[in-house]
Parts: structure tokens; C-alpha cells; sequence
């Protein structure tokens, strides 16, 4: 086929495309408008069970693969370069895994792994031997080998993290790991346990066993997801944390100690997610969800979901750690939707792209000032949450795995 039939072929389909209300997903335009950087990203949940790749050129994203299990919830994907893709069903006690080949957009099964329900979460050991899975259903830490040349999934251990659970009937009725993070130096995960109000220290050379548990103040925050600082560090010196129940992010001295528990936390400061201008409408309802830290350090960002406004949004922070409370609110974009759930930057920190489980669009691109690191107010691409499923049921993960030069 030749590029002008190509592309004139795609441009129907983009036409068709808006008219269902998607702003910018399909036909890969890249390939008619010349050279042009594509970025490859990953987008997991909904629920007809999909996970999706697409291509984004700068200007649009293009759904290139699809590979759906009905009844199934992917809300987190981790890949391993270069072609295995390992992902949760928060509604069952199965892992998944897929060859997954970036250069032609194939998905196919491999693996189904029983492990603990609702895992939400998984991360390699700094090796990706290791896979560590956060079972927020079950109260449980599944600890799997993945060092097969294929990747297949072994599991090692369940870990039951226990504790009291904290005070907000439904919410924290029980022990509900949300996060098992790798620290920098690769030794300890840390999980931060909603249910709990707890952040627990695994060590990697002790068995994978509980070696530390750090009470996290006030009594029904829900600690949700967190970030290890200095960005490429070889250790860390300190912590911030989205405590989803309470809207809060925490910023925490951290030490590595001499004696068995590996990790110390001191709690330095504790600010609300929300800005002045974007005050959520519904308090009680506002859950803080995603947090990064950009590249450079200077920058950190959360998404505010279940607001009660018309749409959600997400916060930019700046950082200064020369200050007793290195934290401050610089700014908020609405997140294009409601629920935005999880977001990431791009490589390059140019971009960041979001999800949203409801509203109007599920699926967004940001583009990011370098030097404020403000994000653009309205997005530079955007697909209708229609394309992707029902109302209230649209993507929890998207991320990055990829950048590659296309010619036309």
C-alpha cells in the first residue's frame, strides 16, 4: 500500500474516531507528518479486563494492541525488558504474564499465577529477579522468583503483614497493603499499608521477613502510594507519601540503621493535597491517589480523586530540601475526568500521562514546563474514557516503556 493511500485511510479513521468523542487516538500520524519520536505506552484496567498499547507521536496517541480476559481488573503493569509484561487482577488471586513485543504490538499469555487476591501493586529487586506483589485484598506481601530466562513466576512466600487496623469503618476494617516499593540502595521494600496506617520495612536479605513497622499519624490517613528521595541516589535521605483517606502527603526524614531494623522514618512535614483554587467539593469523598518526584528532584506531583468538583485534579509541589519543611503548593490542573488513579512521567520528564476511571476522557498527555515544572492546563492529547469502557470503569495504569524514531 502506498503512504498516501496509508495515510488518507487513517485520517477516515481519525474522522470516525471524533465523532465518538475521541480527541486523538487513532491512525498513526507520525508516519504521515514525517520523521517523529513515538512513545510507547502501556494502560491497564477497565472492566472488560484490557490492557493497551498505544503509540503517542506528540499530538496523539494511536491504540495499536489490545488484549482483553473479560472479568479481569489490570490496574498495575510492570514490563522487563525486553519483551515480558507482568500484570495484577485486582479481582481475582491470578498474576499474569505476556510476551509482550514492542516492535510489532503483540500481547500473548504465558502464565496465569495463583497468588494473593487483589494484588495492586508489583516491583522488581534491583536484579528483576525477584517480583514482590502488593496483595491489598488480602492483607498479604507475595514474594515470586521471575529469574527464569522466560520469565515464569514462582511464588516463594505470602507474607501476612498483620497489625490493627485503623479507625474508617470500610476502609480500614483490615490490613490493606497498597504499595511495596524498592528503596534505592535495592535491600528493603516498603509497604505502605492503607488499612493500617502503617509503612512496613521488608528486608530482601532476611528472608523477605517484617523487619520494621513505622505508625503513620493521624489515626485514619490511609497510606496509599510513596517515593523515595534523591531520584538516582544510592540511598535515600527521605520519603514523601500520599495518604489517600486523609488527602495528605507526608514528608519523612530516613535513615538506614545499624541494627535489625533496617529503616527509620521521622516525619518532618504534613500538607494537604489540594491547592487554595481547587478545594475538593465533597472532603469526605477526596482520596489522594498517585504521587511522583521528577527526575531532577525539584518537583512533586499527586492526583486528587473523588473531589465531588466536576472534575478531579492533580497537584504540583515544589521541593527544597534546604528548608525544615521542604514542601510547598505551587499549582493544579483539572485531570480531564474523575478518578484519576495512577499517572507517570514520561523518560524525559516532558510529559505526564493520566488515566481516569469516569468523566470525560480516559486516557491524557501533559505536557511539562522543564523549568517551573508547571503542567499544561488542557492536555495535548486526550481518548474519550467511551473508547476504553463503561462510566466509572476506565484505565488505572498508563506508563512509558519506550521511545523509537519513525520514518515515513
Amino acid at each position: 500500500m502506498s503512504s498516501d493511500m496509508r495515510c488518507s485511510q487513517q485520517e477516515a479513521v481519525v474522522k470516525k474516531v471524533t465523532a465518538l468523542g475521541a480527541t486523538a487516538i487513532a491512525g498513526n500520524r507520525s508516519e504521515c507528518a514525517g520523521d517523529a519520536d513515538v512513545n510507547k505506552v502501556l494502560i491497564g484496567g477497565g472492566p472488560s479486563g484490557t490492557i493497551s498499547v498505544a503509540d503517542f507521536n506528540g499530538s496523539s496517541f494511536n491504540i495499536v494492541a489490545n488484549n482483553t480476559v473479560a472479568g479481569t481488573s489490570a490496574s498495575w503493569l510492570l514490563f522487563k525488558e525486553p519483551n515480558l509484561l507482568y500484570a495484577v487482577d485486582e479481582n481475582s488471586n491470578t498474576t499474569r504474564l505476556f510476551n509482550f513485543d514492542p516492535d510489532i504490538n503483540e500481547l500473548g499469555l504465558v502464565q496465569n499465577a495463583t497468588g494473593s487476591s487483589g494484588v495492586v501493586f508489583l516491583e522488581f529487586n534491583k536484579e528483576k529477579t525477584v517480583m514482590v506483589g502488593a496483595g491489598y485484598g488480602e492483607g498479604t506481601v507475595d514474594v515470586w522468583d521471575v529469574s527464569a530466562r522466560n520469565g515464569a513466576m514462582k511464588l516463594l512466600k505470602s507474607i501476612t503483614v498483620g497489625g490493627t487496623p485503623g479507625p474508617v469503618s470500610g476502609r480500614q476494617d483490615s490490613p490493606h497493603p497498597h504499595q511495596a516499593l524498592l528503596d534505592p540502595s535495592g535491600r528493603f521494600f516498603v509497604v505502605n499499608d492503607l488499612g493500617t496506617d502503617t509503612i512496613l520495612i521488608i528486608d530482601s536479605k532476611a528472608d523477605f521477613d517484617i523487619t520494621n513497622r513505622i505508625t503513620v499519624k493521624p489515626a485514619g490517613n490511609g497510606p496509599r502510594h510513596g517515593t523515595f528521595y534523591p531520584p538516582g541516589a544510592h540511598k535515600a535521605t527521605h520519603y514523601f507519601l500520599a495518604s489517600e483517606i486523609a488527602s495528605l502527603i507526608k514528608a519523612f526524614e530516613l535513615t538506614y540503621t545499624d541494627n535489625d531494623k533496617g529503616l527509620e522514618f521521622k516525619e518532618i512535614q504534613s500538607i494537604s493535597t489540594f491547592g487554595d483554587d481547587f478545594p475538593p467539593a465533597d472532603p469526605t469523598t477526596a482520596s489522594a491517589g498517585e504521587l511522583v518526584i521528577s527526575a531532577d528532584g525539584k518537583h512533586l506531583y499527586v492526583s486528587n480523586r473523588l473531589t465531588g468538583n466536576d472534575t478531579d485534579s492533580i497537584s504540583h509541589f515544589s521541593i527544597d530540601m534546604g528548608k525544615d519543611e521542604p514542601l510547598d503548593f505551587v499549582d493544579q490542573i483539572s485531570s480531564g475526568g474523575v478518578q484519576p488513579r495512577m499517572f507517570s512521567l514520561a523518560a524525559d520528564d516532558s510529559l505526564l500521562f493520566s488515566t481516569n476511571q469516569d468523566g470525560d476522557d480516559g486516557l491524557l498527555a501533559f505536557t511539562r514546563d522543564a523549568h517551573t515544572g508547571s503542567l499544561a492546563e488542557k492536555p495535548v492529547a486526550s481518548v474519550s474514557l467511551e473508547v476504553f469502557g463503561a462510566p466509572s470503569f476506565g484505565p488505572q495504569y498508563v506508563k512509558e516503556v519506550g521511545t523509537k524514531r519513525r520514518k515515513s
